[in-house]
C-alpha cells in the first residue's frame, strides 16, 4: 500500500486485486466477527482487529485527506459495528483471563479512530452528529449500553473504567489520560451518609483518594488541557450516572474519577466551561442532584459541577422549571437555585483566551461608513469588558481600526505593567499614543469604558475624554486619526471621480489579531478577557447619554433606539434621577437623561450613526450551514446570504458575528461591513440567567411567591425571600411583573403569616405576638433577619448608612410603611424599623432625593377626608 505524494490526490490509495482499497480492507477487518462454525482462535481475531485499527488510525494521522474517504466508505457505521463485534468477542473469551487486556486494547483503538476521524474536520463532525441515525453520540451510547448488558458484571467491570478513559481521551485528544482510569485507581467509601445537604465526607480515606486523583490530574493535564469536543465528556458522565446505581460494591466505586475529571476541566478555562455548557450535561446532572441519587460524596461532586455550569445560566427552560419546582421541597435544590440566581446574572460575552494559540480576535473586514468621521464632531468607542487575567509580559489589546497603509490607525489597549488605558492614533507622528493615568483596571470586574474623541477645530486641538462606568475620568490631548488614502482606480476607470466610497477600507477588530500577537503558540501568553458588547459611533456622545448606557448594564443588547427607561432596574433609575437632579437643577425635564429614558434615545443617537455593534447575541452559528450530505438553510436567510455564509463557514469559522449597525441578516451578507469573523477561537458564552428563565416560565411573580408560601422553616423562608429579591433586583421584566401582579402585597401577607407561625411556636400555640416583648425575646431573631433582608433590597446599607438610597418606593410602601406588624415586634426589630426612617429621611447623603420619593408616595396613597362632602 502506498499513499500519493506531492502533486497527487492525497486520498488516493492503491487497490488490491479484488478492486477494493486497502483502506476499505482494513475497515472490513476491523468489524470482523467470529461465526458459530468458525475455528479461528479468539486471540487471532483480537490481533487482526487491533492491527487493522492501528493501520486505519495511522492513515488518518499521516494523511488528513483520508478522513473524507473514511466517511465515504461508511467508516463511522463500521466503527459502531465494531463495538458489536467486541461484545461478541468478550462473551466468547470471558473465561480466558489472558485475553482481558485485549478487550481494553481494541476498545482504545476504536475510540482512537473516532478521535482521528472527527477531530479538526468539521464535515466529518457534522456527519457524525447529524447524519448517523439518532446521532453518532446517541448511537455510541446505545452500543455501550448493549456491551454492558451482553457481558457478565465481573467482566464489564474491567471495561467500564476503560470506557470512561477512552471518552475523556477523545474529548481532549490525548490518549495518555487513559492511564488514570483504572478499576483500582480511585475508590471511595459511600457509607454513613444520610444528610440531604451536600457536604464533604468525613472519612479521611475518601479525602485522601480525592486529593491523590486531583494531583494526578494536575500532573497529566496541567493548565493547558483544551477541550476539543465536549460531547464525549458529556457521554462519559451520562454513562456514569446511568451505571452508578448498580455500582455500590467496592469495585464500582472507582467511577468517582469521572466527575472529578469533568469538574477539573470545567474549572480549567472558560473555553472548556462554555463548551460543556452547550451540551446536554446540565440536563443530565440536575435530575441526579435534585432526586438525591448516589452517595453523599457523589451529590457533593455533582453539586459543585452543576454550580459551575449554572454560572452561565440555563440552556433549556425545562431544566429551569425542574429546578424551580423541586426547590419548593428540597433544601439542596433551593440552595442551588439561590446560587444560580446570583451567579448567572453576568452578561453574555465573548471570551478571548490567548493561552490557546497566542492570539484571539473578532475581525471586521470593513467598517463601511467613513472612519474616522469628518462631518461630525468626532467619534465614540464604547466597550463593556472584564479582564479575567493579565499577562505581565504582553499588553492586552482591546480594539483597533486601520487601513492597509496604516494611514488611518486607532489602537486601544491596556498596558502590561500599569494596567492603564492607552490610545494610539498614529504610527508615524512624534506622539503616537497617550496614556490615561487616572484609573488602573483590575481583574475580575466589569467595566464600561467609553472613549469620546473630538475633532480639532480652528481654535482648539483634538481631545479624548475617558469615561469609566458612566463617570468622567480624564481628558487628554491626542492626534485625531487621519483619513485613509483614496484607493487607486482599477484599470479602465480613468475617468472615475474619487469619492468617500473610494477610500481604502478600514478594518476593525476586537481582541488580539495574529499580526499583533507578541508570541504564537499554546501557553506562551496568558492574557484572558471578556467582551459583552462593543460599539463605535460616528459622533461624540454626551456625558448624560453615556451615564444612561452604563446604567442599562452589560446585559443590555440593542442599538439604544427605544425609550431606555423601560429597561432600567430600580437601582439604575434611582442613580440616574440623582444624577439628573444634581447636574440639571431646575432643568431636569430637558436633560439628555430624561430624553433618553422617556422620549426616545433615537432622537439623541440616530441608528445611522452606529458604525459598529458587536454582541454575543448577534452570533450566527455556521453549524447548520456545513453538512457534507445535506443542506440545512435557516429560513430567515436569502439564497445569496446563505451562499456567502456557507463559503465563509467552509473556511473554518464556527460562527459569524453580525454587525448590529446593519438592519437585517440578509443585508449584513451583502457587504463586508455587515459581519465579523473570529480568529484564534474566541468562545461565545450566551448566559440564560435564572431570573429571565423565571419570567419566561410563568411571569416570575407566581413562581417565586409560591416558594415563599411553601417554605416550612426559618432558613427556607429567608432563602425564598432572597430568591425573590435576586429575581427582581437586576431584571426589569421581573420588576414589572411584580408590580402588575400586586406581588409585593402578596409577599407582605405571606411574611405576616410566617411571623405569626413563628410566634405561635414560641407562645405555646397562641398566634398573637406578645403585648410586652422583652429585649432578650428569642422571637426577635427571625423577624429581624426578614426585616434586614427587605431593607437591603430597598437600598438600606448597614455598613454605610449614609449611602442609603430609597430605590423602590412601591415596595417600601407595601413592605415597610403599610406593614403595621413591624410595630408589634420585639425591641430589636422595632429599633431597626424606626431607625431606617431616620436614615432614609435625615442621615443619608441622599436624604433630599429620598424625601422627594416619600412625599410623592404620600400624595399617592393619602387617605381621603371622609368628612368632606362628595361633589
Amino acid at each position: 500500500m502506498s499513499l500519493s505524494r506531492k502533486g497527487q490526490d492525497v486520498t488516493t490509495i492503491e487497490c488490491t486485486e479484488n478492486g477494493n482499497t486497502e483502506f476499505e480492507q482494513h475497515l472490513i477487518a476491523l468489524s470482523a466477527r467470529k461465526s458459530a462454525n468458525s475455528e479461528a482462535k479468539d486471540d487471532d481475531i483480537f490481533e487482526n482487529n487491533i492491527a487493522a485499527g492501528h493501520a486505519i488510525r495511522q492513515l488518518l494521522l499521516d494523511c488528513p485527506g483520508t478522513r473524507d474517504t473514511f466517511r465515504h466508505l461508511r467508516g463511522f457505521e463500521i466503527l459502531l459495528g465494531a463495538l458489536d463485534s467486541l461484545a461478541e468477542l468478550v462473551v466468547h473469551s470471558e473465561a480466558d483471563s489472558e485475553l482481558q487486556p485485549s478487550w481494553s486494547h481494541l476498545l482504545s483503538v476504536i475510540f482512537s479512530i473516532l478521535t482521528g476521524a472527527v477531530g479538526e474536520h468539521r464535515g466529518n463532525r457534522k456527519y457524525w452528529e447529524k447524519e448517523i441515525p439518532r446521532g453518532g453520540w446517541k448511537s455510541l451510547e446505545v452500543k455501550l449500553h448493549a456491551l454492558k448488558h451482553s457481558v457478565l458484571a465481573r467482566s464489564f467491570m474491567q471495561l467500564k473504567q476503560h470506557i470512561y478513559g477512552c471518552l475523556v481521551a477523545c474529548a481532549i485528544n490525548d490518549e495518555t489520560i487513559q492511564e488514570l482510569f483504572k478499576p483500582t485507581e480511585f475508590k471511595y467509601n459511600a457509607s454513613n451518609t444520610t444528610s440531604d445537604k451536600p457536604q464533604l465526607p468525613i472519612d479521611n480515606t475518601n479525602a485522601t483518594l480525592i486529593g491523590r486523583f486531583k494531583a494526578k490530574l494536575d500532573r497529566n493535564l496541567g493548565n493547558a488541557a483544551h477541550l476539543h469536543d465536549p460531547e464525549p465528556l458529556c457521554l462519559a458522565l451520562k454513562l456514569w450516572l446511568d451505571w452508578q446505581p448498580e455500582a455500590s460494591d467496592s469495585n464500582g466505586a472507582g467511577d468517582a474519577s469521572v466527575v472529578q475529571t469533568v469538574t477539573y476541566l470545567a474549572r480549567l478555562s472558560t473555553h472548556n466551561l462554555a463548551a460543556l455548557h452547550r451540551t446536554e450535561l446540565l440536563s443530565n446532572l440536575l435530575p441526579s442532584i435534585l432526586n438525591d441519587r448516589g452517595s453523599n460524596l457523589h451529590v457533593t461532586e455533582l453539586y459543585e459541577l452543576a454550580a459551575l455550569l449554572l454560572s452561565l445560566g440555563m440552556t433549556k427552560l425545562d431544566d429551569a422549571q425542574l429546578l424551580f419546582s423541586i426547590a419548593r421541597s428540597s433544601s439542596i435544590a433551593a440552595d442551588l437555585l439561590l446560587h444560580a440566581l446570583r451567579s448567572s446574572q453576568s452578561p453574555s460575552y465573548f471570551h478571548f483566551d490567548l493561552s490557546i494559540c497566542g492570539y484571539s480576535s473578532i475581525e471586521l473586514p470593513d467598517l463601511g461608513t467613513g472612519f474616522p468621521p469628518s462631518s461630525s464632531n468626532g467619534y465614540t468607542i464604547s466597550l463593556w469588558l472584564q479582564i479575567a487575567r493579565f499577562d505581565t509580559n504582553a499588553h492586552t489589546t482591546l480594539f483597533g481600526a486601520f487601513d492597509s497603509s496604516q494611514t488611518c490607525f486607532v489602537l486601544v489597549y491596556l498596558e502590561k505593567d500599569s494596567h492603564n488605558l492607552i490610545l494610539q492614533t498614529s504610527v508615524t507622528s512624534t506622539r503616537p499614543s497617550i496614556r490615561f493615568k487616572t484609573v488602573s483596571f483590575r481583574e475580575g470586574r466589569w467595566y464600561h469604558i467609553a472613549l469620546v474623541h473630538r475633532r480639532p477645530k480652528a481654535t482648539s486641538s483634538s481631545r479624548v475624554s475617558l469615561f469609566v462606568n458612566g463617570n468622567f475620568v480624564e481628558q487628554v490631548k491626542s492626534n485625531y486619526p487621519l483619513a485613509p488614502p483614496i484607493s487607486k482606480p482599477r484599470s479602465g476607470t480613468a475617468n472615475h471621480v474619487p469619492s468617500n466610497h473610494a477610500s481604502s477600507p478600514v478594518q476593525a477588530f476586537v481582541g488580539t489579531p495574529q499580526d499583533l500577537a507578541s508570541r504564537l503558540g499554546q501557553g506562551v501568553v496568558c492574557s484572558q478577557w471578556r467582551l459583552a458588547s462593543a460599539y463605535v459611533f460616528s459622533d461624540v456622545l454626551s456625558d448624560d447619554l453615556l451615564a444612561v448606557h452604563y446604567e442599562l448594564g452589560a446585559r443590555y443588547y440593542g442599538n439604544y433606539q427605544d425609550c431606555l427607561g423601560s429597561f432600567n432596574t430600580y437601582q439604575a433609575a434611582s442613580s440616574l434621577k440623582i444624577r439628573n437632579d444634581s447636574l440639571h437643577l431646575g432643568k431636569q425635564q430637558h436633560s439628555d437623561i430624561i430624553r433618553a429614558m422617556e422620549t426616545g434615545a433615537s432622537e439623541l443617537l440616530p441608528e445611522r450613526k452606529i458604525i459598529l455593534g458587536l454582541s454575543p447575541w448577534n452570533v450566527l452559528s455556521t453549524d447548520n450551514l456545513v453538512s457534507p450530505e445535506k443542506t440545512h438553510v435557516p429560513p430567515y436567510l436569502s439564497r445569496a446570504a446563505t451562499k456567502t455564509a456557507r463559503n465563509l463557514s467552509f473556511k473554518g469559522h464556527d460562527y459569524l458575528v453580525i454587525n448590529g449597525a446593519t438592519p437585517s441578516f440578509n443585508d449584513a451578507f451583502r457587504c463586508p461591513s455587515g459581519f465579523a469573523m473570529p480568529t484564534g477561537g474566541p468562545a461565545v458564552c450566551l448566559a440564560q440567567s435564572l431570573d429571565d428563565a423565571a419570567w419566561q416560565i410563568g411571569g416570575c411573580s407566581g413562581i417565586v411567591l409560591d416558594h415563599l408560601e411553601n417554605s416550612n422553616d426559618d432558613d427556607a423562608t429567608l432563602r425564598a425571600l432572597n430568591c425573590i429579591f435576586e429575581c427582581v433586583r437586576n431584571n426589569w421584566r421581573c420588576s414589572e411583573a411584580m408590580e402588575k401582579d400586586n406581588g409585593f402585597a402578596i409577599m407582605s401577607a405571606l411574611i405576616l403569616r410566617k411571623i405569626d407561625a413563628k410566634a405561635e411556636e414560641f407562645n405555646g400555640g397562641h398566634r398573637s405576638l406578645p403585648t410586652k416583648p422583652t429585649e432578650e425575646d428569642g422571637q426577635a431573631v427571625f423577624p429581624l433577619k426578614i426585616l434586614t433582608t427587605i431593607l437591603k433590597f430597598l437600598g438600606f446599607r448597614t455598613d454605610k448608612p449614609e449611602d442609603s438610597v430609597l430605590n423602590n418606593p412601591l415596595a417600601y410602601r407595601v413592605l415597610i410603611v403599610d406593614a403595621d406588624y413591624w410595630r408589634r415586634m420585639p425591641p430589636p426589630v422595632q429599633r431597626l424599623y424606626y431607625e431606617q426612617f431616620e436614615i432614609f429621611g435625615l442621615r443619608s447623603k441622599y436624604h433630599v432625593f429620598n424625601a422627594k420619593r416619600l412625599s410623592k408616595m404620600r400624595q399617592f396613597w393619602e387617605k381621603p377626608d371622609l368628612d368632606k362632602p362628595l361633589t
